[in-house]
């Protein structure tokens, strides 16, 4: 099969018999272009096939245009929802994101990294969360690119991250608040610096509040059902009193809460659950799950504004801009009478 050449500016104003400048300041609209004369150019585009290039006027001041973003896995909704607010802060920038998954460059950040310098990128936002993505910086110079970092932060690089500290103090309060004397923290895995950032702020405040908590009351493992499932069983049988649980995610809460229930448990009368990430599923839960809301877009949209000033007036790394995640109450800590309650208000 013979490929078919593409269409240029050239084509369309011969069809549409104008001069090619004319094409071009109907595209941009940088100069008025009458009405009859602008319907003839849409029609010859859309006859021709046409593809005005985004990339031409950039590459003409020596600029790409466009913004490379490389996160961990775009099926993650953590993922989804940061690029949601990029693309968000992009409208109408005149800029377009290079997205690329670690998964497509077998978890490889630095061929991932490569592949983005390669196209010109004029920035470059990070959205990660596993500390190992610090491997790309060993041996490329990334000076001359600014970057963001989003949800981690790294040495010598600006970034906009969630308040996990605050995260666990608030969910310590809540707990506290809800009637928890005994409390318990199903962490998730120990290389997470969310992880460490949420126990330090649970661990503090509940001591802060005079309530007993060491090592025992805290175990480590993936962010899965089966880890909540297990470990909160594990738990209450080291301890009997154990009244309230703060879960690192909501898949965790959601195994917490079947195993506590099986075990005879009333959740929350017995045992208050909190999770984390507000998941689609924790609302609709047997038991729906306290959780928090992580501002995931707005770091996404004040990342790749971030992004665009360092571009525009180049500057070294700044301090983080730190964003705070919001509380969920749901029948899992204030029960179900008092949930149903709320929703009334709402």
């Amino acid at each position: 099969m013979t490929d078919v050449p593409s269409a240029t500016i050239l084509d369309v104003a011969k069809l549409a018999q104008v001069s090619p400048s004319t094409v071009t300041h109907a595209l941009n609209g940088k100069r008025p272009v009458g009405r009859d004369t602008k319907k003839r150019i849409l029609s010859a585009i859309d006859t021709l096939g046409y593809i005005p290039s985004h990339s031409a006027s950039h590459l003409r001041k020596g600029k790409s245009g466009i913004i490379g973003c490389y996160t961990t896995d775009i099926t993650e909704a953590f993922s989804n929802k940061i690029v949601r607010g990029i693309e968000q802060g992009l409208a109408g920038s005149g800029l377009s994101m290079l997205l690329v998954s670690g998964l497509e460059f077998g978890n490889d950040p630095s061929r991932a990294y490569r592949f983005l310098l390669s196209h010109n990128i004029e920035g470059l936002l990070l959205c990660y969360h596993i500390p190992a993505i610090f491997d790309i910086f060993k041996d490329t110079g990334n000076s001359k690119i600014p970057i963001i970092s989003i949800n981690m932060k790294l040495e010598g690089i600006s970034a906009i991250l969630p308040d996990n500290v605050s995260g666990g103090m608030i969910a310590a309060d809540h707990l506290y608040a809800s009637g928890m004397r005994h409390p318990a923290m199903i962490c998730g895995p120990l290389d997470r610096i969310s992880v460490e950032d949420r126990l330090q702020g649970f661990q503090g405040r509940v001591k802060e509040l005079g309530l007993k908590f060491n090592q025992n009351y805290f175990v480590f493992g993936d962010y899965s059902y089966d880890h909540g499932y297990k470990m909160s069983y594990q738990l209450v049988n080291r301890d009997s009193k154990i009244d309230g649980i703060f879960c690192a995610n909501d898949y965790i809460a959601a195994g917490a809460i079947n195993r506590l229930t099986e075990m005879g448990y009333k959740i929350p009368d017995d045992i208050r659950i909190i999770g984390f990430d507000n998941r689609d599923f924790s609302q609709f839960w047997q038991i729906p799950i306290s959780t928090f809301e992580q501002p995931l877009e707005k770091m996404g949209f004040m990342g790749i504004s971030a992004l665009r000033c360092l571009i525009s007036t180049p500057m070294g790394p700044q301090e983080p801009l730190i964003l705070q995640s919001r509380l969920i109450p749901r029948s899992s800590t204030i029960g179900h009478k008092f949930y149903k309650k709320t929703l009334e208000k709402v």
